[in-house]
């Protein structure tokens, strides 16, 4: 009993003394700073411009609360690689970046244009940076400008600009999800270019960005997402509106939400229908060395507003919106993919991707073309649209009789 009793104490110390050790790489919290964004640029001589954005604690604790500072502060470096910048930031920052927490990562138009691959690499080889990561394309300005902007109650412009894209994306579906790992899928899914989201910046004043920005009633610089970027072989070849953007997403099923505005008979009078569900199947197959592709959407939805006294108390009323917001859909979804043939000629929806998986025999032959098959491509797009009911009013809050 005595020999037990010593092994068990010893057992018990044994496992004490484990509690107590620390980690080898612990690091101090006063020690060390979040990095929150991250911005490439093209640097000089055919360097990198690496731009940081690093988070102010003090300033953005919901308990405590910040004295009126900035959320979090800018460094910048410029190296061949993004590794070596980000490692002699040192150089003028006193703490240990620690990259776990970046939230997005913005590059810049002129870096796209030349390729991913040499500036992901770093990014993707990790194992500090996340895949979840939003990964956005700077249009018409610089991408560190986009971490400058200040955001109110102390968000710093990474979490705001990943928390915009969100939920922009969720509820009328502008942009993508625009996530880092969607670079990886696109490199090894073939039949399908990359497409990520874009963003610029609205100034209406050339004053530099200050916390003050974020406490005016009308800010004077606001990041602004303009849809998404095109891509072929991880290389930028152009940008996508907001519209073509969400019929990219109907035609992949990735579309969350959105409201579609559409002409009634009346001229200048428009109803808007808040789909709440909807479906899109594909078919695509090689018939005499051409593709052809059949698109079938089945949506539902609710009257969200309407300008005109259409009576949709009445089954014919409903029937005739059934048909307006069909017909107008099938032309935005066949303009969009027009445009992706004729102007583009990338695959961003993913036909290549869908014959490769259900016609593997049919796709392999073209497998390396498949972006000169697809703009040649016969498309047949076909929509339906159901309103199932209107929110709390049956009719147009006017003066006018509803005609019977």
């Amino acid at each position: 009993m005595r020999k037990l009793a010593r092994l068990i104490g010893a057992v018990l110390l044994l496992g004490a003394c484990l509690q107590m050790s620390g980690c080898w790489d612990m690091v101090e919290v006063s020690r060390a700073s979040l990095m929150t964004g991250l911005a490439l640029e093209p640097g000089h001589d055919g360097r990198i411009l690496v731009t940081l954005e690093v988070l102010n604690s003090a300033e953005t604790m919901s308990v405590k609360g910040g004295k009126g500072g900035s959320p979090s502060q800018l460094y910048s470096n410029e190296a061949d690689t993004i590794i070596e910048a980000m490692i002699r930031m040192n150089e003028h920052l006193d703490r240990m970046l620690i990259p776990s927490h970046i939230r997005v990562i913005i590059v810049d138009e002129r870096i796209a244009r030349e390729g991913l691959d040499r500036f992901m690499d770093f990014v993707q080889r990790s194992r500090y940076v996340r895949e979840d990561v939003t990964l956005l394309v700077s249009r018409g300005t610089k991408a560190s400008d986009m971490l400058r902007v200040a955001y109110p109650d102390g968000m710093y412009a990474g979490f705001g600009i990943q928390s915009q894209v969100f939920n922009y994306h969720n509820n009328w579906g502008g942009v993508p999800d625009s996530f880092m790992y969607e670079v990886a899928q696109s490199a090894f899914s073939p039949g399908k270019e990359l497409l990520l989201g874009a963003v610029t910046l609205d100034k209406k004043s050339d004053k530099e960005e200050s916390v003050e920005n974020s406490k005016m009633l009308d800010p004077q610089t606001l990041v602004r997402i303009t849809g998404s970027a095109a891509f072929r072989e991880n290389r930028l070849i152009g940008f996508l509106s907001k519209e073509d953007t969400r019929m990219v997403l109907l035609v992949t099923n990735q579309l969350k939400r959105t409201t579609i505005s559409f002409p009634l008979d009346g001229q200048g009078k428009y109803a808007a229908i808040r789909l709440i569900r909807y479906h899109t199947s594909k078919k695509v197959r090689m018939i005499e060395g051409r593709p052809l592709v059949s698109i079938n959407v089945e949506a539902a939805g609710l009257v969200a507003s309407m300008d005109d006294n259409l009576a949709i108390d009445k089954i014919h009323g409903y029937e005739e919106l059934d048909r307006l917001a069909s017909e107008h859909l099938k032309e935005c979804l066949t303009a969009t993919i027009e445009k992706m043939q004729k102007q583009y000629k990338v695959d961003v929806f993913g036909f290549g991707e869908h014959l490769y998986r259900h016609r593997y025999h049919e796709f392999m032959p073209v497998s390396k073309e498949w972006n000169e098959q697809f703009a040649k491509a016969k498309v047949v797009v076909q929509v339906s649209v159901k309103i199932e009911r209107s929110e709390l009013k049956s009719r147009n809050l006017s003066r006018n009789k509803v005609e019977n």
